[in-house]
């Protein structure tokens, strides 16, 4: 029998609560605890195990951030996954860089809380599963990891990492008729942490580009993938005139939450004006783009990583992107594999796809992954890599 997931809903309008457990009624194997306030609340968390909290910020006496504030600062319950219900733009904000995974707008979105209160629930399965770990390894690290992975339940643990991760990763792109795209993320062994993604701003005024890797392997890596991800499009969305800015955002909302600094993304993104056929990139510690127009960043318009330092500036380097022009995003996957006699991949990238050029997007990803594949020994990092092409 499986067991039961404990969802605290907290609100202090009856009403809300009845809304939500109907529509949280069709999910398996969950179990609905509900609070009408926030000290309520945090009784429960106390004395119950609680899996997830759906939280409400708009509450009289102990608000809905106070509740998260004094969840995030404890230490047991700061791994509980929180998706805050607001309607404000601002709390939003506030309520991630806080520490919350999640948010949902007023009026909610039935089938998107559910997808998210899925998704969490698995966040939650690895929280635990690290928390684990983390207690364990201290002694034997590296012989530990070996001997869990024997395990049949840590194997199924990979797989749904991996399914987690896969769902990062676009199955289509957007429709357009200047741009033809394409991308691939060929996971490794072990899960690992590169993030790609393609999608529109919300006055479908810009295509937005994403390329990314997060330090490390593992379950972290997954884990922070996907909060990454949710940051990035909540900004990104928004298509604002300054590019360069909405990435600084990310960058400080993702560093005040990472204060012990042992996580970071090396990011590239890239923007595609339809307008004006322009593209502009921002460098956030990663490799500089193939092809032509060259979009090169010098130090002083490529930062540092996402992740290490708040409030940092990035340069923007822009350039029209005309019928003929292409692009070619990697991760350092494909760089750093070896063959059996130990030679990386390296520079061979460059010159196969400079050959590549005239072909579709989607030609040129097949043709290098399997000249990459027929050159490799075996391959030890995940290989995340994004065609795009100017029609």
């Amino acid at each position: 029998m499986n067991k039961l997931n404990n969802i605290l809903i907290v609100d202090d309008e009856p009403v809300n609560l009845t809304i939500l457990e109907l529509s949280l009624d069709e999910l398996e194997d969950i179990n609905i605890i509900s609070a009408l306030d926030g000290n309520k609340a945090l009784e429960y968390v106390k004395e119950t195990s609680i899996d997830l909290i759906i939280l409400d910020l708009s509450m009289p006496e102990l608000g809905g951030l106070e509740v998260l504030s004094i969840l995030k600062k404890d230490k047991p319950l700061k791994y509980i996954p929180v998706i805050v219900v607001t309607s404000k733009t601002e709390e939003r904000y506030k309520a991630l860089e806080m520490g919350a995974e999640d948010f949902l707008s007023k009026p909610i979105d039935v089938i998107e809380l559910r997808f998210k209160v899925t998704n969490l629930l698995k966040l939650k399965k690895f929280n635990d599963l690290q928390k684990y770990f983390n207690e364990r390894l201290e002694e034997e690290i590296s012989k530990k990891e070996e001997q869990l992975k024997e395990f049949a339940h840590i194997e199924q643990e990979l797989l749904l990492a991996r399914e987690i991760q896969q769902r990062l990763i676009p199955k289509s792109y957007p429709e357009s008729n200047q741009l033809d795209i394409y991308g691939s993320c060929v996971s490794a062994s072990e899960v690992g942490g590169d993030y790609l993604d393609v999608f529109q701003t919300d006055s479908k005024e810009y295509t937005v580009f994403i390329i990314a890797d997060v330090s490390g392997h593992g379950f972290a890596s997954a884990l922070i993938s996907m909060q990454f991800r949710s940051l990035a499009r909540i900004e990104l969305m928004k298509g604002s005139d300054d590019f360069g800015a909405e990435v600084e955002r990310i960058n400080t909302v993702f560093s005040n939450d990472n204060q012990d600094g042992n996580m970071f993304i090396t990011a590239l993104f890239l923007r595609f004006h339809h307008k004006t056929s322009t593209i502009e990139s921002v460098n956030a510690g990663h490799y500089d783009p193939l092809g032509e127009p060259q979009l090169i960043h010098t130090e002083e318009t490529k930062g540092l990583p996402i992740g290490i330092m708040p409030d940092i500036t990035y340069g923007v380097v822009w350039s029209p992107f005309n019928s003929g022009d292409a692009l070619f995003l990697y991760t350092d996957g494909i760089i750093e594999c070896e063959n059996i006699h130990g030679e990386m991949y390296g520079n061979r990238i460059v010159g196969l796809y400079d050959c590549l050029q005239p072909f579709s997007a989607k030609d040129q990803i097949e043709v290098i992954l399997e000249a990459f594949h027929e050159f490799i020994y075996e391959q030890s990092d995940d290989v995340t890599i994004l065609a795009i092409k100017a029609i």
